[in-house]
């Protein structure tokens, strides 16, 4: 199949696991046109393992930042750096399966973006759990749980013709819900229901949390709930700018599809006030029920849930109360 594909990787304070994931980046069986590395001004010895490996593969691109870009800036600015059809992300501290590129390609198909399974480990205690279960992807799920970045082939288009070169989105959350959201928007997502990565969780990452609490049981049900009904209105207003740049990017983005138009209503119900508005949430939300959570399906479990859900999707916001 043609089509080029060009990964992108950013680096910062690297050293301990990049030489093990730029191997593996290397080994792929469907291999890269390009891997395009950019550093944010690392001060140990990422830069000296980078310009080693450089001068071993042509096929490996670095740049270094001149001021810090932060994960965002970052990824961003690495991504329009590619040339290839397609742009692989890769995070510095992971290991990638053999057969990823290849089984992403073949399964992209017509799509925008292609994700797959990611599992962690960790070799540091850190907390690490697999959730073998094939997620929903549809875009009433994306606006508010997005798939892992690391896990992601897209098309060049999303982000050089789709995505609006700059937008209130980029700058409240991570890049990878924003690929999400857009694609979505175009019902255009597809999985890979296999492991693709390995993702290695450790304390000093960027992006580690400890997400024992936000586990699926009914204890951590219940939790979430009460802890969303007591902290309702602080956790809405946290939420405000995060919502509000939803609906910015979907709003600039073309796509004419039920879902885009849907998940456009509830992004304007989420940020009215009063209690009509909330019954019409409450509304849209038992309408998806059985495209809101982690697998599609429905069912009065899910029913039951999307009711509640105007509550206790704060509980995402609650490091900011």
């Amino acid at each position: 199949m043609e089509g080029s594909i060009s990964i992108v990787m950013c680096t910062y304070n690297g050293e301990n696991y990049l030489r093990q994931q730029l191997d593996s980046l290397l080994a792929q069986t469907l291999p890269a046109t390009e891997i395009i590395v950019q550093d944010d001004g690392s001060t140990d010895q990422t830069w000296d393992i980078l310009t080693e490996y450089a001068a071993r593969y042509d096929c490996i691109r670095l740049f270094r930042n001149e001021a810090a870009h932060g994960i965002n800036g970052n990824f961003f600015s690495a991504m329009r750096r590619a040339t290839g059809d397609f742009i692989a992300v890769s995070d510095q501290d992971d290991i990638w399966k053999p057969r990823k590129l290849e089984l992403q390609r073949a399964a992209i198909g017509d799509c925008l973006l292609c994700s797959g399974h990611s599992r962690p480990f960790s070799t540091d205690g850190s907390f690490a759990h697999f959730d073998a279960r094939r997620p929903n992807v549809c875009l009433p799920r994306m606006l508010f749980v997005s798939l892992p970045g690391h896990t992601f082939l897209f098309r060049r288009e999303l982000l050089f013709r789709l995505m609006p070169e700059d937008n209130e989105m980029y700058h409240v959350s991570f890049y990878d819900a924003a690929l999400c959201i857009a694609a979505a928007a175009y019902d255009s997502i597809a999985f890979v229901d296999e492991v693709l990565v390995d993702f290695r969780r450790h304390a000093q990452a960027t992006t580690y949390t400890d997400f024992q609490g936000s586990l699926p049981s009914m204890g951590n049900a219940l939790h979430i709930l009460l802890w969303s009904l007591r902290h309702y209105r602080a956790a809405k207003r946290v939420a405000q700018p995060y919502l509000h740049a939803r609906l910015e990017l979907l709003s600039a983005l073309d796509a004419d599809t039920f879902s885009c138009r849907e998940a456009i209503r509830i992004l304007q119900l989420e940020l009215a006030d009063g209690p009509l508005n909330f019954l019409r949430l409450q509304g849209h939300f038992i309408r998806n029920a059985s495209r809101l959570f982690q697998t599609p399906g429905g069912g009065w479990k899910k029913t039951l849930r999307a009711a509640l859900y105007p509550f206790m999707q704060y509980y995402t916001y609650r490091g900011g109360v």
